[in-house]
């Protein structure tokens, strides 16, 4: 029998607990609630079958060929036109799910023993994902409003101990569900800018609320401060495995770079039909029907 001799942090990967949740919501009869599984319900499936039908008859080979690891440009323009700040496309990387997202910005920010902060309670997926590069994990207090300012502050570093960047979800946090205050963004946005400590702002549920949308994102009060990260999961489909990162432009060139070496590009065919599905507004109108169902 051969003897694999593992890398060292292979020996600290764990099984995503995510995954195995999965696996459990497979079997019949199963209505989990202990992850965030879109309702199939909410797929347009009449809509991507008309939208595969009319990519693959009008551009069919450029759809099925390799592409630029940028992503697909009308796509990456759509992105930066919805999004609430001024985002110019050459600021959006389209990516393999928001997942691999949490992968590049990992392998991008951290090195071994890095100081990186997180919510207090935080997102498994980001946890695993950043587990591979050995940061140090420090855990900032939170209350129903959001991280707190005092102990972000007394949390973050210094010289070479100094905290790599704080990782946020302020709408409709995982796992907690709470959405940061108004007034909790502004002090949060201040004070990481007066720590120099940049934020990495995870948004893949920022359109799923009932009674009104949140505060504008982080990411909109200093995007030089700031990589936000958004999804087409929950207002889609997961099985897309389609995400986007917004990211300053000292920032992009790199997280490009590991975006191609970790998969050349996300598929071009997916990429085309998101951009052909959500053309004339159709996001407009898809999903209200969503928080509709939900609520």
């Amino acid at each position: 029998m051969t003897n694999w001799t593992l890398a060292a942090r292979a020996e600290k990967m764990n099984p995503s607990v995510i995954r195995e949740i999965l696996k459990v919501t497979e079997k019949p009869g199963i209505i989990s609630l202990a992850g965030g599984l879109p309702s199939p319900k909410t797929f347009p499936i009449e809509s991507f079958a008309a939208a595969a039908a009319s990519v693959l008859a009008t551009d069919g080979a450029s759809a099925l060929q390799y592409a630029a690891s940028e992503g697909y440009t009308p796509l990456r323009e759509a992105i930066a036109a919805f999004l609430p700040w001024d985002v110019h496309p050459d600021q959006v990387l389209i990516t393999t799910g928001s997942q691999q997202a949490l992968d590049l910005i990992g392998k991008v920010l951290i090195d071994a023993g890095s100081r990186v902060l997180v919510e207090t309670p935080t997102y498994l997926g980001a946890l695993q994902a950043f587990a591979p590069m050995e940061p140090q994990v420090v855990s900032v207090a939170s209350d129903s409003e959001g991280v707190l300012i005092d102990d972000l502050a007394a949390k973050a570093g210094s010289g070479a101990d100094k905290a790599r960047f704080l990782y946020v979800l302020p709408n409709f946090q995982n796992p907690t569900g709470r959405t940061m205050s108004e007034a909790r963004r502004e002090a949060l946005v201040a004070q990481a800018a007066a720590l120099n400590l940049p934020l990495v702002e995870d948004n893949p549920y920022g359109d799923l609320w009932f009674d009104q949308a949140p505060p504008k994102p982080l990411t909109a009060r200093n995007p030089e401060g700031c990589i936000y990260m958004g999804s087409f999961s929950k207002v889609l489909a997961p099985g897309l495995r389609l995400g986007y990162v917004v990211a300053p432009r000292q920032m992009y060139p790199k997280l490009l770079q590991a975006k191609q070496a970790a998969d050349l590009h996300t598929p071009s065919f997916n990429q085309r039909l998101v951009s052909e599905v959500i053309k004339n507004g159709f996001l407009d109108r898809h999903v209200p029907t969503i928080r509709q169902l939900y609520k």
